[in-house]
């Protein structure tokens, strides 16, 4: 009979593949079947939109890295700057205790060091792009084009395959967030009876399966080395096309390299987002516990790095190094698109992706590198982190299309709930033993339909016929000025050189 371990890795990595070529069958092969003149309109925008993109990936490298010194220069931001090299502090310091722990093999330095560097670094990175938000709203050049963004507003969706495919994309995001509090879940279920004479042979099935859905990893040692070797290598050759290219428009500007297909690398980069960067910190959280009280969670959890030929310092170094930068590249690229809205189709705000995507980091950050001596905390931390994504959702609507902001607060709703039910249940064993997988489930299903339940009735009590005439006028009326006004600036190009300084 085939191991059942190599059955499920080999669906794991046949679903990334066919989801890989349905994406560029779609993207390249459908698109490129319309009409010569639709095809040729379709190209002009997209060459427009894709220099929008990579004008917006500019300034926020340029954002990021360019930190004044004095503390005049920090004026009106203080609070962004001094934060910044706080953690900037915390990233060097964090760094240099890493190294001295890994030469000297002290286990709980180097596990709390990595959680440091990690966290550190996602908050730096937050910090310089809420900078940039607020900056690029006073600063830009295209100050009508971000107003066009911030108040155009759609009910309806059209059935098509990009809308399908973006829904698609929700609903694996959602199973990928949730499956976080399910699989600490199983961890406590799996501890607990390694603790007793239990078969926790259950727990793992129900791992490998949530993997599967999810996309994140969950292989066996060797598969663990394929992967992350793998991961390393995209990451690489993804840094040496970025810096050829860059050379190569830097030495001939007048004849540059055509960029028109970075567009369709957008979906897709949403949709590996969090199974990359997950599997690196999946990976530094494993090899960071090795020779700690937790080590025994870690060699059955989300991956398992115990195999004899892995060298704990090159790994750990490597993944933090792939991590550090898969995050920057990944965030910076999903969060720089900021097309003007077709009525129809499902785009979102790139600050409402910035938010959530640094959120959904943070609550895999929390759920795999805080210890599990410290599970009330983790908890705590997870339902503040889910909490916040919800009340961004309602307050913010990063989509611009009501239905789906309002079935997205739905999704955040029922992952808070699962939340609560397990962090109830994960710091209470003699609950968790008397209740059973049964009355689990059972919990939880309930929950999620009763939120279903309620979002239905409010949903259908607050409905209110929309004008879509107006709508639309007022959409095309805002699209001409921002045109209009992108012209006119466009012949002094002033102001968006104040905004990269």
């Amino acid at each position: 009979m085939a191991d059942p371990n190599v059955v499920l890795t080999l669906i794991y990595f046949a679903t990334i593949a066919a989801i890989i070529i349905g994406t560029v069958i779609y993207f390249l092969v459908i698109a490129r079947i319309s009409d010569p003149e639709v095809r040729l309109l379709d190209l002009i925008t997209t060459q427009r939109e894709v220099q929008h993109l990579i004008d917006n990936l500019s300034s926020q490298f340029k954002n990021f890295f360019r930190l004044p010194l004095r503390w005049r220069a920090m004026k009106p931001y203080y609070t962004h700057h001094t934060l910044s090299w706080l953690f900037i502090l915390a990233l060097v310091a964090s760094t240099i205790v890493l190294i001295v722990s890994l030469s000297l093999n002290l286990p709980q330095v180097i596990r709390i060091s990595t959680f440091t560097f990690i966290a550190s670094l996602n908050a730096l990175f937050m910090t310089r792009q809420h900078l940039y938000y607020i900056r690029r709203t006073y600063l830009t050049y295209d100050a009508e084009h971000y107003l066009v963004l911030d108040t155009t507003e759609f009910y309806d969706f059209e059935w098509s395959v990009f809308n399908i495919f973006q829904i698609g994309i929700l609903v694996i995001e959602f199973l990928q967030l949730l499956s976080f509090p399910i699989r600490d879940l199983l961890d406590s279920i799996h501890l607990k009876n390694q603790q007793g004479v239990a078969d926790d042979n259950k727990s793992d099935t129900a791992n490998f399966i949530i993997s599967i859905i999810t996309m994140f990893a969950n292989l066996n040692s060797k598969f663990y080395i394929i992967q992350l070797w793998f991961l390393v290598a995209v990451i690489g050759c993804v840094v040496l096309v970025i810096s050829a290219i860059h050379c190569y428009n830097s030495w001939r500007p007048h004849k540059p390299i055509a960029l028109f297909w970075v567009k369709y690398l957008l979906p897709l980069a949403n949709l590996v987002y969090l199974p990359m960067l997950v599997m690196l910190i999946g990976s530094t959280s494993c090899l960071s516990k090795i020779g700690t009280e937790d080590y025994r969670g870690a060699s059955s959890g989300l991956l398992r790095c115990s195999d004899p030929s892995v060298n704990k310092p090159l790994y750990l170094i490597v993944s933090i190094i792939a991590y550090t930068a898969g995050y920057v590249i990944l965030t910076t690229f999903v969060t720089s698109f900021d097309r003007i809205p077709i009525k129809g189709e499902i785009h979102y705000k790139s600050q409402g992706v910035a938010f959530l995507k640094n959120m959904s980091m943070l609550l895999s950050i929390d759920f795999l590198l805080v210890a599990n001596s410290y599970s009330h905390i983790r908890s705590i931390l997870s339902l503040i982190i889910v909490i916040s994504m919800v009340c961004f959702n309602i307050s913010s609507q990063p989509c611009f299309v009501v239905q789906i902001n309002y079935w997205r607060s739905y999704g955040f709703c029922s992952i808070l709930w699962v939340a609560l039910i397990v962090t109830m249940l994960t710091n209470e064993s003699d609950t968790l033993d008397d209740i059973g997988a049964g009355g689990i489930a059972s919990a939880l299903a309930v929950g999620v339909v009763v939120i279903l339940a309620l979002f239905i009735i409010v949903r259908r009590i607050n409905r209110l016929p929309k004008n879509d005439a107006q709508d639309k006028e007022e959409q095309e009326y805002l699209v001409e000025g921002a045109l209009a006004n992108k012209n006119a600036n466009s012949t002094t190009g002033n102001s968006h050189e104040n905004f990269n300084v």
